[in-house]
């Protein structure tokens, strides 16, 4: 009878095992590996901005970690050597131009197989006053993907007009508070615009080589409202879709969806 009732126990141990194997590799809580990089060395704390991993963008990181990103950051110099560490480059509205050579190496990063979120922000905002804001900035090299970001200042709160992609499932509604919209060219068949902003696409996905690249018009999306003292911050992460938007681009540029 005991032995009956061990070989019943062990039975049931060796069932429970196999459904929580099941769980962990089909669950819908879904662990990754990839490695994420913000970039933090090109002005992003710049006047009333904070978006680093442990100011304004702390709940994106968060929730990438959450699902099993390694997530780091950094000031260095972009270089082919610290890309190659890394799955995806978050680029959060840069307000100190890149280098030739940086900018060589984030193309490059792309087209060897990596992901990159060039997020933008309205025209004319210099926070540092070096004569160059994000648009200028991207403008100076991501044509080469296909695209470029619009000269414009534009709000609207909320934006509906979202199309499906893999990177809006379950994006109905976002913000912007002072962002701009974007120029996609005929040079990249593969470019997907996703969410539209008065006539312009706002949010866009593609592909070059053999990696992904996505771009967005407004930083403060993202913004949890933490950072610096005296910044200006608003806890636009909470509002409508804003955080589903973001951690689905970046898995998508990771290549986990």
């Amino acid at each position: 009878m005991f032995g009956t009732m061990r070989l019943a126990r062990s039975l049931a141990m060796m069932a429970l095992a196999v459904l929580f194997s099941f769980l962990v590799m089909h669950g819908s809580a879904q662990a990754y590996t990839g490695k994420i990089l913000f970039d933090q060395g090109h002005g992003e704390t710049a006047g009333n901005a904070d978006w680093t991993i442990n100011g304004a963008y702390s709940e994106l990181a968060d929730a990438l970690r959450s699902d099993g990103y390694t997530v780091a950051s950094t000031a260095s110099s972009l270089t082919d050597t610290l890309l190659s560490q890394y799955d995806v480059l978050v680029l959060p509205e840069p307000n100190i131009n890149f280098s030739s050579s940086e900018k060589s190496a984030i193309i490059r990063f792309i087209q060897n197989g990596g992901g990159v979120y060039f997020i933008a922000d309205h025209n004319n905002s210099d926070r540092n006053n070096d004569g160059v804001d994000s648009v200028d900035i991207y403008n100076s090299f991501v044509n080469t993907l296909g695209f470029t970001f619009n000269y414009a200042s534009l709000s609207k709160d909320p934006i509906t007009d979202i199309r499906n992609s893999p990177v809006t499932s379950g994006v109905s509604a976002v913000g912007c508070w002072g962002g701009t919209t974007i120029k996609v060219g005929t040079s990249n068949s593969s470019i997907v615009k996703d969410i539209y902003l008065n006539a312009d696409p706002f949010h866009i996905h593609g592909s070059y080589g053999n990696g992904r690249f996505a771009a967005l018009g407004d930083s403060s999306l993202y913004d949890d409202g933490t950072g610096n003292p005296g910044d200006s911050l608003h806890p636009n992460w909470y509002d409508y879709d804003d955080s589903i938007l973001a951690v689905n681009t970046i898995e998508w540029l990771a290549g986990d969806r």
